[in-house]
């Protein structure tokens, strides 16, 4: 998979997404180094695990007007969808192109 995700393999733990959130389980096997650990490498873990459900995710996306970049959003990874719906929600007419 990937070395975040490892690192929780390694420890008995794994790992998904739920909605917009990461969920770590069994709890019990949580212990302040790991809880630390999840939170400094969050970003990475979920682009490992979106790495794997077969949708192209980016951390970074241009937001275009007229064909010409008005911002760049950066953030959590999304798919395009994801991040077509984000620009809009500011912006009606724009489109998003990889960052």
């Amino acid at each position: 998979m990937g070395a975040a995700i490892d690192f929780l393999h390694e420890h008995g733990l794994t790992a998904k997404v739920n909605g917009r959130r990461l969920v770590v389980s069994p709890a019990s096997k949580l212990t302040d180094d790991v809880r630390c650990y999840i939170k400094s490498h969050r970003l990475e873990l979920l682009a490992e695990l979106a790495a794997n459900d077969g949708q192209e995710r980016r951390s970074n996306w241009k937001v275009l007007r007229d064909g010409k970049s008005i911002a760049t959003m950066i953030g959590e990874p999304m798919t395009r969808t994801e991040a077509l719906e984000a620009a809009r929600w500011r912006w009606p007419d724009v489109e998003v192109d990889h960052g």
